[in-house]
């Protein structure tokens, strides 16, 4: 935390891709909530760069804004949001991604008004509660965005998207897991907040993730959501260079090197999101 405090080696000018919002949006806005609400709930498996700027070129065409307003959607059909999901490249998967687009927005519509905020003030703006509700009572209200199976992830990103980005108020954010993701995965391994042996699912792996790094934040002024940042432009820029079997060819450059479990002769890394990941990790010796 503190050399990401300073953004030099391979952390130097790193910003996460929803940083910047599109042209005409100011930060913390109606419009600046619901572009990264409805953005974010089709963040799932691809490059979240490709993501957001598709998010920030179909919010700039005049005719395609429309998707980001539910009241919008609803008047449309599904095959008007399929074309507009497509036309900037936002949507990966075309119908599918429509699907889970619209049910997001039609259910704030029908729920909160339209607006995600008007489900804050219900919860006191209390991260946790929010956390807990998103994957209890409103699970299939709003798929993916609620961390639904595969996809836990979403839910505690949208959180701490909005706190840093849309400047939301929340409070207990400290009771909110890390979302995992194959970035926050690696540098887990790497900064050997986990090491030894694993043979197993990703979502198993996300699990033990997440309470490890609940753990390492205890009694520290951190808290998991805080890390994330650090975490995932570790790995983006610096760990994800690396392969098994040979230096990591950006060491010179990492404040952490000499303590990476990667840089161990002897370690192992195959991670994967999907099939069987296996890790097989030892911490290096250190003077």
């Amino acid at each position: 935390m503190e050399w990401y405090g300073r953004r030099d080696g391979v952390l130097s000018n790193t910003e996460l891709p929803e940083s910047k919002p599109p042209e005409g949006i100011v930060r913390g806005t109606y419009e600046h909530i619901m572009f990264l609400t409805l953005s974010v709930s089709i963040d799932y498996q691809r490059s979240a760069s490709d993501l957001w700027n598709a998010a920030r070129k179909t919010w700039e065409d005049e005719d395609t804004r429309w998707i980001f307003f539910p009241g919008e959607i609803k008047k449309k059909d599904l095959d008007d949001l399929i074309s507009s999901l497509a036309k900037h490249k936002l949507s990966k998967k075309k119908e599918k991604d429509a699907k889970i687009w619209r049910t997001v927005a039609i259910s704030f519509l029908e729920l909160f008004d339209g607006d995600p905020r008007k489900m804050f003030e219900e919860l006191d703006y209390d991260a946790r509660r929010i956390f807990d509700i998103m994957r209890s009572s409103y699970a299939k209200k709003f798929p993916y965005l609620a961390g639904s199976s595969g996809t836990s992830k979403i839910l505690s990103l949208w959180i701490r998207i909005l706190h840093d980005e849309a400047k939301v108020a929340f409070k207990n954010l400290n009771e909110v897991p890390l979302p995992i993701d194959i970035h926050t995965a690696r540098a887990t391994i790497t900064t050997g907040c986990l090491v030894g042996k694993f043979e197993g699912s990703f979502s198993s792996f996300a699990e033990q993730a997440k309470n490890a790094w609940i753990g390492a934040c205890k009694g520290t002024k951190y808290y998991p959501l805080k890390i994330d940042e650090p975490l995932w432009n570790l790995s983006r820029f610096g760990c994800s260079n690396h392969r098994n079997g040979s230096p990591c060819p950006v060491r010179q450059d990492c404040r952490l090197a000499d303590l990476c479990t990667a840089n161990h002769p002897d370690s192992r890394m195959d991670i994967r999101q999907t099939g069987i990941m296996n890790i097989d990790t030892k911490y290096l010796e250190t003077k």
